[in-house]
Order: structure tokens, then sequence, then C-alpha cells
């Protein structure tokens, strides 16, 4: 990236850290999946050998109040919110680099038109003065060419870099969107099951009635649960992916020739 100017050097350097921390969330997002998981299937099993009709061991209720108190696995929820602000912040800046390099490119492809028109409009007038100033002519017109054609194709190779970043950073802020909203959901719903089972464990004088309740719930609730982790788990996976290939095109961009 020393190939760029400055401040897109300093952009560039912006989206590929960002990104990095992005996939960084997305892999302890799916650490705290797994531990879900364990804890879930264990509560699962608790609850087939529950016995109906009569008080619960010591060994149940132990593990009903431990998933009870189990700390909510999902709370880097705020983390989320925090990277996605970020990347809104960088998306705003990408764009805003973006468009400048944009207008300078039409500007220069603009200078290089009217530079053309410029020439053939006074040929006729250039052949009576080479005659006096030949060599000057001569030596000063292929440089204001070449100074046109440079500018052109610099603003152009800044303009296709910042438009890959800021495509992956778009593509980046709606993933991240996704995935807050999926996490929210989970915790609303881990939540609501572990206020369930404390009312479970603070129903001691009707433990068969709240016994039955419990169960049905938590049956009822189980494929849906099951199916909202394996949702946020391939979406997580799917960021991987398109963190991984924005990353790669906006690299192309940069290994490009130089101007």
């Amino acid at each position: 990236m020393a190939q760029c100017r400055p401040k897109v050097h300093s952009l560039l350097s912006d989206y590929f850290a960002h990104t990095a921390n992005a996939s960084l969330l997305c892999s302890h997002l799916l650490r705290d999946i797994d531990r879900l998981r364990l804890k879930y299937s264990a509560l699962k099993t608790i609850l087939q050998c529950l016995p109906s009709n009569q008080i619960p061991s010591p060994m149940v209720i132990t593990r009903l109040t431990e998933f009870s108190n189990f700390s909510n696995p999902f709370a880097a929820l705020g983390l989320v919110r925090a990277t996605q602000c970020q990347c809104s912040d960088l998306q705003k800046r990408l764009e805003s680099s973006r468009d400048k390099a944009r207008a300078k490119l039409q500007l220069a492809a603009k200078i290089k038109c009217g530079s053309a028109c410029l020439v053939a409009a006074i040929t006729a007038s250039l052949v009576v003065l080479m005659m006096s100033h030949g060599f000057a002519l001569i030596v000063a017109m292929p440089g204001l060419a070449s100074m046109n054609l440079g500018s052109e194709r610099k603003f152009g190779l800044v303009m296709a870099r910042l438009n890959a970043a800021t495509k992956g950073t778009y593509i980046m802020n709606k993933d991240l969107e996704t995935t807050g909203r999926l996490v929210g959901r989970l915790n609303d719903e881990l939540e609501h099951m572990r206020r369930t089972v404390r009312f479970w464990l603070e129903r001691k004088d009707d433990k068969v009635q709240a016994d039955g309740g419990v169960v049905r719930l938590l049956k009822k609730n189980q494929c849906s649960f099951s199916e909202q982790l394996d949702e946020l788990e391939e979406h997580l996976y799917l960021c991987f992916m398109t963190i991984n290939r924005a990353r790669e095109l906006v690299l192309s961009q940069i290994s490009n020739l130089t101007y």
C-alpha cells in the first residue's frame, strides 16, 4: 500500500484493520455458539431424566440452577454494534474519498479532451510557428499529453481501489447488521428459557405443575432454538467468505501497476 498517496493509504489500512476485527468477532461468536450448544445439550439431557410426580434429585436441581445462572455467552452483542458503528464511519470516509477521486478523474478526462480539441484547432498555426520555434514545441507538446494521461490513469487507479474497499465495507456493514439481529434474537430466547427454569426452581410448593410447564415449554422451543443457532452459525461462515473475497479484491487493485 506504499504505492498509494498518504490519505488513501490510511483509508485502506483502516479497511484491512476493520475487516480483520470483524473476522475476529465472527470467530468469537462461533466459539460462543459451541459453548451454548454444550450447555443446551446438557439441559436437554436433564429434562429427559426429570422425574414426574416426584421431587427431583439434588443433582437435577444443581444442574438446573447452574443453567439459570449461566452467564450469557452472547454478551458480545455490544461489541457487534460497536464494530458496525466503526465500519459505518469507515464507509462514509471511503465514499467521500472515492467521490473526490471520481471527480478528479472526470476533470482529467475533460482536460484530455480539451487538449485534443485545442491541438486540432491550432494545427494550422503550428505549421507556421514551427518554422521559428519548432524544437521547443516538439518537446513541450508530448510532455503536456503525457501529463494528462498520467493524471487520468493515477486517479483511475485510486478510484478503483477506493471503490473496491467501499463495496467491501458496505457488504460487511450489512452482514454485521444481520449478525446483531440474529444474536439479539438468540439472547432474548435464551433469557426467556433461563427465566422459565428459575420459575420452576422457585415453585417449591408446586413442583409437579411447574415441572410439566417447563418441560413442555423447553421442548416446544427446542427446535426453534436449534434452528436459530444453525442460522447464526451459517451466517457467520458466510461473513468469513465475503470478508475474505472483498479483501482479495482490494489487494488485487493495490497490486495493479503503480502510477
